[in-house]
């Protein structure tokens, strides 16, 4: 069984790897992080913002309020320093 404490340590962990991801490419210049990759979400931006739509997802989920998109590439942010 999943314990709340266990739903907690998940929580602190995703967001220690979000700042830590988001820190990195931070130093990156925009044309990078957009340069096609071949990777499922295409770029570096691309993957950065799937895991952003998930994480939205999953918070409108647990505490409201509910977040929808047509699908998981929607572009939330073209600008990174949004």
């Amino acid at each position: 069984m999943i314990s709340p404490e266990f739903c907690l340590r998940m929580a602190q962990y995703n967001r220690w790897m979000n700042e830590r991801l988001y820190a990195l490419c931070a130093d990156l210049p925009d044309s990078v992080r957009k340069e096609d990759r071949l990777a499922p979400f295409r770029s570096m931006h691309g993957t950065l913002n799937h895991l952003m739509v998930g994480d939205r997802l999953w918070m409108g989920r647990f505490v409201g309020p509910p977040f929808t998109v047509a699908s998981l590439d929607t572009e939330l942010h073209s600008d990174f320093q949004e």
